[in-house]
């Protein structure tokens, strides 16, 4: 059953991840030491996926709140912290919707970049090894610009203004501790694992993630399938959305997680020794 749409439920989603942001960096700032911190950059980079991937997203297709003017206009709280704008973020979404399964697919570039097309792919290599290379950020950096000149001067306006405030309460470490490294590390590998269990290697096109645990964290993200199908259907819709989508018949990949995703890449590797295809079908 459809649940009801409102502005509320972007208000709650967004003040729960930066709430929880908050929290874990607070606790670990209190704890101390290697450990607390190295356990913080990678929740506080999950939540940073949340906001920075799963709920921009929702904004991009007027989801998020149902004025639909909000959705950009409160872009300060999940597109400037992450150094690009909705609009941006938009027209790149919705060219991928346009293009995806075909040789114009952007995701194509980025997988080749990634070395997934190369003959005698190690899985291994790609999903655990390559994320802690620094390979996801400079790969997160490709896709970052100041144009058009709009954007541009909102994302440097409100880094100044950011920076400027931080500089003069003397919260510069802070930010660069809990926001600016979890950003370029954990973050940026979520997105690198993301944008490949998507679509990579897959017979229909789209990969659709069913865990329950990720999809709570990361706003029903997963159920990518449904959406490629369905994209006026709204994040909080998207599990029963899946669910009647499945039954049509409709031939699907499923992965249960992360480690089920990463089982689905190795046998696609091993099916392929010259390389896996790069052409797949738009679902």
């Amino acid at each position: 059953m459809a649940e009801t749409w409102s502005d509320a439920r972007g208000w709650l989603a967004l003040a729960r991840d930066w709430g929880a942001i908050v929290v874990i960096a607070a606790a670990a700032h209190r704890i101390g030491g290697g450990v607390a911190y190295l356990a913080a950059v990678g929740l506080i980079g999950a939540f940073q996926f949340a906001l920075g991937e799963a709920l921009i997203h929702e904004a991009s297709h007027y989801h998020l709140f149902r004025t639909r003017s909000w959705n950009d206009r409160f872009e300060f709280l999940y597109a400037l912290p992450f150094f690009m704008t909705v609009a941006q973020f938009r027209e790149e979404h919705l060219a991928h919707h346009r293009d995806v399964g075909t040789p114009d697919d952007a995701l194509l570039a980025d997988y080749r970049l990634a070395g997934l097309f190369r003959p005698r792919l190690n899985a291994f290599w790609v999903w655990f090894l390559k994320p802690l290379t620094g390979f996801p950020a400079r790969l997160y950096l490709t896709k970052l610009s100041l144009k058009p000149r709009r954007c541009g001067l909102k994302i440097v306006g409100f880094w100044a203004l950011v920076a400027g405030l931080a500089a003069r309460f003397g919260l510069l470490k802070l930010l660069a501790l809990y926001w600016l490294v979890p950003l370029w590390t954990a973050h940026t590998a979520f997105l690198y694992w993301s944008e490949i269990q998507d679509h990579f290697a897959t017979r229909s096109g789209t990969r659709s993630v069913t865990g329950r645990l990720g999809n709570r964290l990361w706003h029903n993200n997963g159920l990518h399938a449904v959406h490629h199908a369905r994209a006026g259907v709204p994040w909080f819709n998207l599990p029963a959305a899946h669910r009647d989508y499945a039954a049509s018949g409709v031939p699907l990949d499923l992965s249960s997680g992360f480690l089920e995703t990463y089982r689905q890449l190795r046998a696609a590797a091993l099916r392929n020794p010259e390389g896996v295809p790069a052409e797949r079908r738009e679902v």
